[in-house]
């Protein structure tokens, strides 16, 4: 009776162990999943509105700026009065007087970062520099607002009014643009010749270039030449091209390269109305255009595929206003950009994804517009004297479904592609996630590991089950100890000595087949001239021992008529022929390479599981097969294989999930390089490599670290999927097999 009892003790601990070992199993899983959800969720979240503050000012701001913490705000006005107001609590903290602007009226604003550039009603141009200091004393931040380099120039010797304005400034040299009231467009640019003493001479040229602008009426009869009335201006960071947007909806691509003698490159017609605003995005690669009607674009110098000449085109389309677009204020840390319209309404765009972040409006129409440092904030000024802040949350402006999974049109493509690139050399780089590369090089690692995996380890797994000799069986466990082998072993041999020796040997590796098919069937034949009664000393299952010197010799006759063989049929060299022939590059570290190391990393585990299972059919089902007159290979293939093919089925499932989830053989025996290409000359980039090589350098909560969340949430979901499946596929593929 206590026997009894005991057993039953012991029955019903195991019966909870199990379940609650079970159950921890599920609820890890599911923790790891819920972990990383909650890492890529923050990418589902849009741009939101923290705070919205109105200050009033004294009159109508030309010209305002934040500093990067949002604590302190300016506003210039057209009478050269600059007020620093606290955001904080809405006191005007500093006044400053631009010098030398008495009885001046500011027309034009220009801002180049902290560079303020103004035009004038008399034709002289204002420049002044605005800097926020920034100290601790007592773990207490003090910000000062400071201005410097003020300067009065004036360009225009005439004395007109200039109604628009651009500028850029550089170490040694100021080039600036700007457009009167008489219709002149003017070039002003001034350099530095420094010496070796420290000084240097101040050289400066004043072009007009209104000539550049002009063009013939429809009415060709006449010989008068019609003036283009300019509506906007902006001069790119390289100071090397100057884009002048017209009441017709053109854009004149002018290159200023030459100061004393620039010429018009390019005339493009960009809208069907009048064009508003021009503004360069970070890096002053892509300029958005904005005209009368709200229609918003960005166009940049793209080369054509076919002819490939540069000419400037339309490569994204963001949504329209219902009016005209005032100004254009870009971000200074990614491709983001704020609109405003005459009626108020204020766009929070992002040009990569094509998106409107954000929607606000203003009390009265905007007068100027600034985007804070750090792409945090909007200030605007209106009409009405009123300055109003918003304080935003924008954390992942570039994700959207198509930046991760479609053709996106990045700076300096010749066309939309599927482009990972996390990184750059410069601040204004353009970040490109596009997962499509990374999942397509994770399918195509996979497929030529299976490739070389599956026909080898199954049949391997076939003979050793029924056809090796029992004495010969230690086999099996020298397979299994591949499976201890570090993948980051393999992956060091393959990168280091195998993909090296590929190289040298692949025409020896393109005939090795028929090489191997021609050495088995002489060792066949010389097994059939053996005479009987020698044949019977040999146990049955030993005849792969006569096949091994013969596969070795064709290795060895394949390596040497290699060369030979790379004569004939390639011209001497492989790779050139590839090249010029098929059009495909070789690299060293290829998919071949991978298929070989991966898939010697993965035939251990579906031998082991497919041996086991032919090793288990039923002894009856073979003997009824033999008894009705099946030899050794027909009951193998008709009985054992269909008998064991549900745990086949699995075996195989579980080396593509090996095969899915391998990192360190990718990332050393590829060239890991993220691109969309079948050609097993070329290496490729998996989602678990890319993981491994970005998540060091990946800032902890930005847009990279959760996009790598991303990726590991879709191998998670993926694998679990098709686990699930192929469990669903195996329990139909036994209930069907189980008749037999």
């Amino acid at each position: 009776m206590k026997t009894l009892k005991k057993k039953r003790v012991i029955d019903r601990a195991a019966h909870w162990s199990i379940t609650f070992g079970g159950a921890a199993v599920i609820f890890v899983i599911l923790a790891l999943f819920v972990f990383i959800f909650l890492e890529v969720f923050p990418l589902l979240k849009g741009t939101k509105v923290l705070k919205k503050s109105t200050y009033s000012l004294d009159e109508k701001a030309v010209a305002v700026g934040v500093d990067e913490y949002q604590e302190i705000a300016y506003a210039v006005y057209d009478d050269g009065m600059v007020d620093f107001i606290s955001l904080l609590d809405d006191k005007l903290i500093k006044r400053h007087n631009i010098k030398d602007v008495n009885r001046l009226a500011i027309t034009s604003v220009c801002k180049d970062n902290d560079l303020i550039v103004m035009g004038t009603d008399d034709g002289r141009v204002l420049a002044i520099n605005i800097d926020f200091a920034v100290s601790f004393e007592n773990d207490e931040r003090i910000i000062t607002p400071e201005i410097s380099d003020e300067e009065v120039v004036l360009i225009d010797d005439r004395g007109k009014c200039i109604k628009h304005i651009t500028s850029k400034n550089g170490e040694a040299v100021t080039v600036t643009a700007v457009y009167t009231e008489d219709g002149r467009l003017i070039l002003k640019s001034t350099e530095i010749e420094e010496n070796l003493f420290g000084g240097g001479a101040k050289n400066e040229t004043i072009t007009d270039i209104t000539d550049l602008v002009k063009q013939p009426p429809s009415d060709k009869t006449t010989e008068q030449i019609k003036k283009i009335q300019i509506t906007s201006l902006a001069i790119d960071l390289f100071m090397e091209n100057l884009y002048a947007g017209t009441s017709h909806g053109e854009v004149f691509h002018i290159n200023v390269r030459n100061r004393v003698n620039p010429f018009l490159r390019e005339k493009v017609k960009v809208s069907d109305e009048s064009v508003t605003a021009l503004g360069f995005l970070l890096g002053d690669v892509s300029l958005v255009v904005g005209d009368q009607k709200g229609g918003v674009n960005v166009w940049m110098q793209a080369r054509d595929e076919l002819t490939s000449e540069w000419s400037f085109k339309k490569i994204h389309t963001l949504k329209s206003h219902s009016a005209g677009i005032v100004s254009i204020a870009s971000s200074l840390r990614n491709k983001g950009f704020v609109t405003v319209a005459t009626d108020g309404t204020i766009h929070l765009n992002h040009a990569t994804s094509e998106q409107t972040l954000l929607n606000v409006k203003s009390k009265a129409m905007p007068t100027s517009l600034a985007f804070s440092p750090k792409a945090n904030g909007i200030l605007v000024a209106d009409s009405a004297g009123n300055l109003t802040h918003w304080s935003i949350s924008n954390p992942h402006p570039e994700t959207t479904l198509k930046t991760l999974f479609g053709k996106v049109w990045y700076e300096g493509y010749e066309k939309p592609e599927y482009v990972w690139q996390s990184t750059g050399g410069t601040d204004d780089f353009e970040p490109k996630f596009s997962l499509l590369p990374l999942i397509f090089g994770t399918i195509k690692g996979t497929v030529y590991a299976m490739i070389l995996a599956v026909p080898i380890a199954i049949l391997a797994a076939l003979y050793t089950s029924q056809f090796l000799n029992k004495s010969l069986k230690m086999v099996k466990p020298v397979i299994e100890l591949m499976a201890a082998l570090p993948s980051v072993i393999l992956g060091f041999l393959a990168g280091l000595w195998l993909a090296p020796l590929m190289e040298r040997i692949f025409p020896a590796l393109v005939v090795m087949p028929f090489f191997m098919i021609l050495s088995i069937a002489a060792a066949f034949c010389l097994w059939k001239c053996i005479p009987k009664r020698m044949q019977t000393k040999y146990r049955n299952g030993t005849e792969v021992l006569l096949l091994i010197p013969f596969i070795i010799l064709a290795i060895y006759g394949s390596i040497h008529v290699g060369d030979l063989f790379e004569s004939l049929a390639f011209g001497g060299d492989y790779r050139q022929w590839f090249l010029d022939v098929m059009d495909l590059p070789y690299d060293q570290r290829n998919a071949i390479v991978v298929g070989f190391a991966m898939g010697f990393a993965v035939i251990p585990i579906i031998y082991t599981i497919s041996e086991d299972a032919m090793s288990n059919v039923p002894g009856s089902l073979i003997s009824a097969s033999t008894a009705l007159g099946a030899v050794p290979w027909q009951t193998a293939v008709r009985i054992v294989v269909p008998a064991a093919s549900p745990a086949i089925f699995s075996a195989v499932m579980i080396g593509f999930g090996r095969a899915v989830g391998e990192t360190m053989i990718v990332l050393m025996a590829t060239g890991n390089t993220p691109i969309m290409d079948w050609n097993f000359f070329n290496g490729f980039r998996t989602l678990a490599a890319n993981i491994a090589v970005e998540i060091p350098e990946a800032p902890f909560g930005g847009t990279l670290y959760r996009v790598l969340f991303l990726a590991a949430l879709i191998l998670f979901v993926t694998t679990f999927i098709v686990n699930t499946l192929a469990e669903l596929i195996r329990q139909r593929m036994r209930k069907r097999f189980s008749r037999l």
